[in-house]
């Protein structure tokens, strides 16, 4: 059966297999996961999921564990099911020490109804897809939620409110990672984005102990509290919001590596390179490069722009609205676009090109053009000069991944 699973996968897709074992085999992931003698840790949250779950993989590895991962990023429960049978064996054994998933929020209690995890680190919550979550207090409870089955321990951030609240109900340990407080404006939370008076009005630090602080951050290299020490890190993954997902996985690092020093595990995670179209960069036939950026929500695309526009910058927005994007796009009119009106916006593109660049003209901004067809717009954008930044939607990113890779046109 497993082989007919990875043949089934090749051409369909991260959940295909999973289904598949799912009605063959009831109860397949918890009998195979409970096989791990170092068991399971969930990474979930609104954003920064992909990312924060490579950097605790190849932490993990580098200290020599074997680690079970959905490195594809498929999140939900049939999407672990396929990591699952295609990672195991003809016999039916896991020759992994620990398995360490990220998790969609919907979809993370569901898994712990197959499998308490040892360990949950819970990034963030804030306004997602409206029409799969509605407001954030339902994206915070589910997540709380998962955090509260825990068997082992929980990592939160400390400088998410509803989420450090609902950590004191737990009954394991928890550990803390926050900012230090003259940086809470790079990180602004979900009510501070749409408060009266702008992020300044709600600041305010947590009043709670950190196992891990992000004290600074300039260019690629920030600066951690960790065990007493300062220690700094020039980072591979690129943008502000990675160096906040940065102190989460360090927190959650210390508790499954008790034994590895604090600078070990900074100078280590430095090395993690960017997760696919999180901040990937990509160089042109033209020697300019290109950097791909998803955003899905109001908070993934402020801190988008906040990262990766300099004044010299070429952007081209891509925006689609299919299933997995969200149907409802109305979260693109809480995005302030003014850091813009100083650049180039070339192209917007996608199947909402057309509302991408009806919005931008509300922060008087005005796209060079409209070219709804992904392909031809990449074309266009790559020959032109200088560097470029893409920001898109899930499967606009998806899409254009997949031209960068492969070279798309003459262009590339």
């Amino acid at each position: 059966m497993a082989k007919a699973v990875k043949l089934r996968g090749k051409s369909s897709g991260q959940s295909m297999p999973g289904l598949v074992v799912e009605t063959l085999v009831p109860g397949y992931l918890g009998v195979m996961l409970r096989k791990l003698p170092e068991g399971v840790v969930i990474v979930t949250g609104t954003n920064g999921k992909t990312t924060t779950t490579k950097m605790v993989v190849e932490v993990l590895r580098a200290n020599g564990k074997r680690v079970l991962t959905n490195s594809t990023g498929s999140n939900l429960t049939r999407g672990i099911i396929s990591t699952v049978s295609q990672q195991a064996t003809k016999t039916g054994r896991l020759p992994f020490d620990i398995a360490v998933f990220e998790l969609d929020e919907a979809y993370a209690y569901q898994f712990t109804n197959v499998l308490k995890p040892r360990y949950v680190l819970a990034l963030n919550a804030s306004r997602d897809q409206l029409d799969r979550f509605g407001e954030v207090d339902t994206v915070a409870k589910l997540i709380s939620n998962t955090m509260l089955t825990a068997t082992k321990g929980i990592i939160v951030n400390a400088d998410d409110k509803r989420l450090a609240k609902a950590a004191k109900a737990a009954t394991v340990p928890v550990l803390y990672f926050g900012v230090a407080p003259k940086l809470l404006q790079f990180f602004p939370r979900d009510d501070e984005i749409v408060s009266v008076g702008g992020p300044e009005a709600t600041l305010q630090a947590a009043d709670i102990p950190l196992a891990v602080e992000l004290l600074a951050f300039d260019g690629e290299t920030a600066m951690y509290r960790m065990d007493e020490q300062k220690l700094l890190a020039t980072l591979k993954v690129t943008g502000q919001h990675n160096f906040q997902n940065a102190a989460g996985a360090l927190a959650l690092m210390q508790a499954l590596l008790p034994d590895v020093s604090a600078d070990r595990l900074v100078d280590q995670i430095a090395e993690v390179k960017p997760a696919f179209g999180r901040g990937q960069a990509f160089t042109l036939k033209n020697s300019s490069n290109l950097q791909l950026n998803l955003v899905k929500n109001p908070a993934s695309f402020r801190q988008g722009l906040a990262s990766y526009v300099q004044p010299d910058t070429t952007v081209m927005i891509a925006i689609n609205d299919n299933l997995a994007d969200s149907r409802d796009m109305s979260w693109l009119w809480d995005i302030d676009f003014t850091s813009l009106q100083k650049i180039s916006v070339a192209l917007t593109t996608g199947t909402r090109a057309a509302d991408m660049a009806l919005r931008l003209s509300y922060d008087d901004l005005k796209a060079q053009s409209i070219e709804p067809d992904i392909e031809k717009a990449l074309t266009a954008f790559c020959s032109l000069p200088g560097d470029k930044v893409v920001f898109a939607s899930y499967t606009a990113m998806l899409r254009l991944h997949s031209l960068l890779t492969k070279g798309a046109g003459k262009t590339l």
